[in-house]
């Protein structure tokens, strides 16, 4: 089995970065996380569609990226 495609990998590291708590609710910018992973910006894009899949995350337009654990808690309210 050859290596992890680079999006599968910052995604895996994401959603660890979430399991250790030290994303609670939202999530840095898109772009912001392109920077600090230093991928391209579609790379980082893919990431997080896989995260979205995986119901890591939710994303809602015009408000950011939630961690969905969080945001589901939120909508109860």
């Amino acid at each position: 089995m050859g290596p992890d495609f680079t999006y599968v990998q910052v995604a895996n590291h994401i959603a660890a970065r979430i399991e250790v708590g030290e994303f609670k609710h939202k999530l840095p910018a898109e772009r912001a996380l392109a920077e600090e992973y230093e991928v391209a910006y579609q790379t980082l894009r893919h990431a997080m569609e896989v995260l979205r899949e995986r119901g890591v995350i939710i994303t809602k337009q015009g408000r950011g990226t939630f961690v969905a654990s969080s945001a589901r808690a939120a909508e109860s309210l």
